[in-house]
């Protein structure tokens, strides 16, 4: 079987912090610093948690992992998702959580671009059907639960863990090309571990 691993890593959507509804201080505060602090830390929080949604966040990186291409694609978002789209046509491709993350983000991001059409999502995430995409974390747990990929990894590759990268710090480390090259080699990992359990597991 011809399969391809991928992993996506993503961010906040800076085009979009305005678009965040308005952050209220506990009411229980008085103090003006306080109540100042309480709304610069909910506003941070609001802003990270961008990063999960396709309508307020975007694709940092896309990674790929197979026998004939490990690279991670960092450029224009629109282009990504269209070389993703050519690259998943030609294998199966496998993921860990890809139905409930990186497919549903990839193709929402895609809609909101103009550059796919949301009925992909039936393609690669029905749960009853794996043609196409096999998520792996799924075949594992079962439909509905969840199991970190870092754990499963490192008993079932003996000992083979990701690389260390807090996910908060990608914004930041999106600025310069020593940071670009740290995320990359963080999602080609995440890639890789994938990609060494599908064929651990028999894929």
């Amino acid at each position: 079987m011809n399969i391809l691993a991928i992993d996506i890593e993503t961010m906040p959507n800076p085009d979009m912090i305005s678009k965040l509804s308005e952050v209220v201080a506990d009411s229980r505060l008085k103090d003006e610093e306080k109540i100042k602090a309480d709304i610069e830390k909910k506003k941070a929080e609001q802003i990270e948690k961008m990063a999960l949604s396709p309508l307020y966040g975007k694709i940092a990186c896309i990674g790929y992992y197979g026998d004939e291409i490990q690279k991670v694609d960092i450029e224009d978002e629109a282009t990504m998702i269209k070389k993703f789209l050519d690259r998943i046509n030609e294998n199966v491709v496998v993921t860990w959580n890809g139905k409930g993350f990186d497919f549903e983000f990839i193709i929402k991001r895609g809609v909101i671009l103009g550059v796919c059409p949301l009925s992909l999502l039936e393609v690669y995430t029905n749960k009853y059907k794996s043609e196409n995409h096999i998520d792996l974390m799924e075949k594992w747990c079962g439909y509905g639960k969840f199991a970190k990929l870092n754990e499963v990894a490192s008993i079932l590759l003996d000992g083979e863990c990701k690389d260390d990268l807090d996910v908060k710090q990608i914004p930041e480390l999106m600025k310069t090309t020593t940071g670009k090259e740290m995320i990359r080699r963080y999602c080609l990992r995440d890639c890789e571990l994938t990609y060494k359990l599908a064929r651990k597991m028999g894929y």
